[in-house]
């Protein structure tokens, strides 16, 4: 007896659907697999240069400081997380940068600090002695902005050469920069 339906049989019906599961697995596993390759890549551009760029900003504006505020620790094991250096970009005497991570982000604000019996708040330098009964006082000159994110740790060391270590997070991703900064006018 011979058939001469058109139709498949059961076996061949299961043989291609298992075939087209397996096609369409591959095609999605490839896809899903270049899909986290392609964000993976993207988290890691945009951490280090986010990174480049707080370093380079915080090092272009030491290197024309006219004085670090503070007494610097020169060993990485007592670093600081802020810096506080007179601004060496504007004429005003007395303006001081101020940087410092607060959470996970850099942020820099302008300082100023005069004396409390002194109406017109007129600057002065950060380490001036105040006369008797008046306390040394400081002023926001510009409020607080943040240049970076994602940032983990944030560290300041040293006196003649200041040290600077950088640790950003984004998702899985950790980025360590390290920077030495020769201050030219102190």
């Amino acid at each position: 007896t011979s058939k001469s339906g058109g139709g498949f049989t059961l076996t061949e019906l299961l043989i291609t659907i298992t075939i087209l599961v397996i096609v369409t697995g591959a095609v999605y596993g490839g896809y899903s697999l270049s899909q986290k390759a392609y964000s993976g890549g993207e988290t890691s551009a945009e951490i280090t240069q986010n990174g480049r760029v707080i370093i380079e900003r915080i090092n272009r504006e030491i290197r024309q400081a006219k004085e670090i505020a503070g007494d610097f620790p020169e060993e990485r094991a007592a670093a600081q997380e802020e810096i506080i250096f007179e601004d060496g970009h504007i004429e005003t005497p007395y303006r001081y940068v101020h940087y410092f991570k607060s959470d996970s982000e850099i942020k820099r604000e302008a300082l100023g600090y005069y004396f409390s019996g002194d109406p017109g708040e007129n600057l002065v330098p950060w380490d001036a002695f105040p006369p008797l009964g008046q306390t040394l006082q400081t002023k926001t000159l510009e409020e607080a902005r943040t240049i970076g994110e994602w940032v983990l740790s944030l560290e300041f060391w040293g006196s003649k050469v200041i040290n600077i270590a950088l640790t950003l997070q984004k998702k899985d991703k950790v980025f360590n920069l390290e920077s030495e900064i020769f201050v030219r006018n102190f």
